[in-house]
């Protein structure tokens, strides 16, 4: 038996089978990045260049029917995990318009039993913070960081989300390990991570 589901093998489901067709023809439309896989890379090679040379970190997004691309890249790893927080938080809001409130830093220690849990644990502390607090970050800082026990203790510092102050972007629900990719050699670092929206 193949590991793909015959629809046309289930006339009885008539309804659920053709609503699945609409489904599937959705996502593969809205996979599909614009442009061809060499303009994407040369876009992604500009994009990280410039981030080397001292500009701010770029982030290459590319929409999917449950989520969100978020790619960052660093000197270290270090620096790409306080980048990719920073990124979803950038996706909810512009966070280059946010202010620090001291009263709204926020400390986050969390623990994982490899380097993508500690990654999914790291994102979902700080997107808690949000969930509760309505917090968004415009700096983060790891402070401790060991890849060996897997812990991270990271500070954020931002101000609590006012909708008439605020720009409204897209809300993020959850981190997932759907793709996650994590690559570390000397001297740079990347993150991969698909978040729900």
């Amino acid at each position: 038996m193949s590991g793909t589901l015959d629809y046309e093998a289930l006339p009885q489901r008539e309804g659920l089978r053709s609503k699945r067709r609409r489904k599937d023809n959705i996502v593969a439309a809205e996979q599909q990045p614009s442009g061809t896989n060499e303009d994407n890379q040369q876009a992604d090679e500009h994009a990280r260049d410039r981030a080397q040379h001292g500009q701010e970190s770029i982030q290459a997004h590319r929409s999917a029917a449950v989520g969100q691309h978020k790619f960052e890249w660093g000197s270290s790893l270090q620096e790409a995990l306080q980048e990719v927080g920073l990124a979803m938080f950038n996706y909810m809001t512009p966070i280059d318009e946010l202010s620090v409130d001291e009263a709204c830093t926020r400390e986050v220690s969390v623990s994982g039993h490899d380097m993508h849990s500690l990654l999914f644990n790291y994102l979902d502390e700080l997107l808690f913070v949000y969930s509760a607090e309505y917090i968004m970050m415009k700096h983060i800082n790891i402070t401790k960081l060991n890849e060996e026990n897997f812990t991270i203790t990271a500070t954020g510092h931002g101000e609590k989300f006012d909708r008439s102050r605020h720009e409204c972007g897209t809300e993020v629900k959850a981190i997932t390990y759907s793709a996650m990719q994590i690559h570390e050699t000397e001297g740079d670092a990347e993150i991969f991570v698909i978040v729900d929206i």
